[in-house]
């Protein structure tokens, strides 16, 4: 498969994780919320995992109800890694890994508290993936049958739009080309739908949908040489590729948040000719444009957003990375409605990164990724 900018996903390999500090505490229990959703802290997930341990993605459905997924990995192979937070502690809940040499989750959506949705990829080795679907019912996860189109296949991030319609983007490649891909659950299970590819490679990182008539998805394809951005819109009967605005070289989109009909959120990066640089293009309901958002250390520094989520056209958050003296620091930026501004958030490790955020209200979000000292490690930060 076509090779992400490190800024999607750190490397799910051999890794290098570090006894954190700061705000975030070592165990896996006890409380730490912060005073105002202007600050952010947490509690350390647990690392299972003998040498690494990163999280890709999170849900939340209340305060005391929060799904975290990733991989861990041990004994020279990934294992699929989920947790959940019950308003006190952390606790890693027993999740299948069906690929003899990896498994990982990218993605992960709960619909109701007995109805959750992960997604990512698994292997046997020989350098070919298959889609990875899991299912939560309450009680436990289970793998469902999933397509594997092409020569290898990965999931990226999956949405529901109600307990028996969702939607898993990703890639697949065949013959050397990646291509989008897009699977739909209905009542006869997942199914891959038609959907744009464009260029000669293209991937899908991000969906959202706010109804079973609007749904997008986003991510990157390759046009001349050249890394576009990628959005592509369901109007309930197809999937079509929509104008984006592509500011740089190279561009792409991870991430993706709507509200309603006239309202959505879409974050990734822009090339300014020196380093890639923080973008985020909103769509008022006719079409996508770019809103200036902040850059930690200026033009001259690499700044990436991975993911984003709203609970409102007036409260929306955006995760990421920016890179300061060559080394990563997490990035969280918050709109109001108004602009985009910087909200500080910990650096436990000595490179840090953020993937996911998700959010219940404007009072309780959770956003996720790693950090590293010797190996890397889960991390998780709270608002609320």
């Amino acid at each position: 498969m076509r090779a992400r900018p490190i800024a999607w996903r750190i490397v799910r390999a051999l890794a290098a994780p570090l006894v954190l500090a700061g705000m975030l505490t070592g165990s896996g229990s006890g409380r730490a919320f912060a005073a105002s959703c202007e600050s952010w802290s947490g509690v350390q997930p647990q690392n299972p995992g003998t040498s690494e341990d990163q999280l890709f993605g999170v849900t939340v459905i209340s305060a005391c109800n929060v799904w975290v997924a990733g991989f861990s990995f041990s004994n020279g192979s990934n294992q699929t890694l989920i947790e959940h937070w019950n308003g006190s502690a952390w606790r890693v809940v027993p999740s299948p890994d069906p690929g003899s040499a990896n498994n990982f989750l990218n993605g992960i959506r709960a619909v109701s508290p007995s109805n959750i949705w992960a997604v990512g990829a698994f292997s046997n080795g020989g350098g070919s993936d298959q889609t990875l679907i899991l299912h939560w019912n309450g009680k436990s996860w289970s793998q469902m049958e999933s397509p594997g189109p092409g020569d290898s296949a990965d999931l990226n991030a999956v949405r529901a739009v109600s307990a028996s319609s969702a939607w898993a983007v990703g890639s697949f490649s065949k013959g050397g080309t990646e291509r989008a891909l897009i699977m739909r659950l209905t009542g006869a299970g997942w199914k891959q739908v038609p959907s744009p590819a464009p260029g000669q490679d293209s991937d899908l990182l991000g969906v959202a949908a706010s109804s079973s008539r609007n749904a997008w998805a986003v991510g990157d394809f390759t046009k001349g040489g050249q890394e576009k951005t990628l959005i592509l819109h369901w109007n309930g009967n197809r999937w079509r590729q929509q104008a984006s605005p592509s500011p740089g070289t190279p561009a792409g989109l991870a991430g993706i948040a709507v509200t309603s009909a006239a309202n959505a959120w879409a974050v990734g990066f822009a090339g300014n000719g020196i380093a890639d640089q923080t973008l985020a293009l909103h769509w008022n309901g006719r079409k996508w444009s770019r809103v200036a958002s902040p850059d930690l250390g200026g033009r001259h520094n690499t700044n990436f957003l991975k993911g984003v989520a709203a609970t409102s056209a007036g409260n929306v958050w955006a995760v990421g990375t920016a890179s300061r003296g060559g080394l990563n620091q997490t990035l969280i930026l918050r709109w109001n409605g108004a602009k985009w501004t910087h909200v500080p958030s910990p650096n436990p490790g000595s490179s840090n990164d953020l993937d996911a955020v998700s959010a219940s209200s404007a009072a309780n979000a959770w956003a996720v990724g790693s950090f590293n000292g010797a190996i890397h490690q889960t991390l998780a930060m709270h608002c609320g």
